[in-house]
């Protein structure tokens, strides 16, 4: 398959932002290219060898690399960026090219290396060979065009929380599946089931993918399905755990009707929220019945744990 891809460049420190405006197109996939922080990542701390080439890059500026399926027109897309980076006061320049998926995955595998996360969890590339420790906890994965690797910061920070929430036993509903990395999560902890759900068919192949490479005794149920449209695919079963890392547009609209499909006691973990919008997201929770029990940031990013 062949993606329409928008190139944009932008200033590293409206990284964020932008990634957050470009998550609402109907998007195949999406990285940011920042080398801004790169000599506080874990590796060159640790290490202490960084490659010269990336040590010439300009740091001021980002690139955010966008890739559209073959039914979003790019000028459309780029249009609906132009808009709502003028609203954000994001300054950029845009290129509108294509890139064949088999090219694209094979070129930034090079970047993606084991990352740690939380006391536990290792997610692993599956391409990379990884010796474990004592106490760890290895989660392969392939995240392909679906994205989800558990680099960025809502994800990590979702994954963070889970190692503290989820117990044996439990049921887990995760809302926007993208790579399927919080579901088996939840399941190399000691989920009994987990439920996912995207609206984006290739993610749900993906996850069902990745759920292949790891190792449980649960069960994954992935599905293509909008549940903000048709909450059938949800209905009759309560979940001690609910995960949505999505955005905060949408996490407004679920807080809605999800606490109905929150088990007694359960958690809902929510992340995918800049800073910004963090009062609208506050007022739904409060609106809705939902009692913040945590909140954790990071680089401008917020991740909830609610009660109801």
């Amino acid at each position: 398959m062949t993606y329409s891809e928008l190139k944009l460049n932008i200033p590293s420190a409206d990284g964020e932002t932008a990634c957050a405006i470009a998550a609402m197109l109907d998007i195949g996939g999406i990285y940011l290219e920042d080398y801004s922080d790169m000599l506080d990542c874990e590796i060159v701390k640790n290490v202490g060898i960084i490659d010269e080439e990336l040590l010439e890059k300009d740091t001021s500026v980002a690139t955010l690399h966008i890739y559209l399926p073959d039914h979003i027109n790019p000028a459309e897309a780029a249009e609906y960026l132009r808009e709502m980076f003028t609203l954000s006061g994001i300054k950029y320049d845009c290129e509108i090219g294509s890139v064949d998926e088999s090219d694209y995955a094979e070129a930034w595998k090079q970047y993606y290396k084991p990352l740690h996360i939380g006391e536990k969890i290792v997610v692993v590339p599956e391409w990379e060979e990884y010796e474990k420790q004592d106490g760890e906890l290895i989660l392969m994965l392939d995240p392909g065009m679906a994205f989800g690797t558990g680099s960025h910061e809502t994800t990590s920070l979702c994954v963070e929380v889970l190692q503290k929430i989820v117990k044996p036993d439990d049921d887990v509903l995760d809302v926007g599946c993208g790579s399927g990395i919080l579901s088996i999560a939840s399941l190399i902890l000691g989920a009994k089931n987990v439920k996912a759900f995207d609206i984006d068919p290739n993610a749900v192949k993906v996850t069902k993918e990745n759920a292949k490479l790891n190792t449980f005794t649960g069960t994954l149920d992935a599905q293509t399905a909008n549940i903000l449209n048709d909450k059938t695919p949800i209905e009759g079963k309560k979940y001690n755990v609910i995960v949505a890392n999505i955005v905060a547009d949408i996490i407004i609209r679920l807080c809605g009707f999800i606490g109905d499909y929150l088990a007694d006691g359960g958690t809902f973990i929510t992340s995918g929220i800049i800073t910004e919008r963090r009062d609208d997201v506050i007022a739904a929770f409060e609106a809705n019945g939902f009692t913040v029990v945590e909140e954790n940031e990071k680089r401008g990013w917020l991740c909830f744990c609610l009660k109801k």
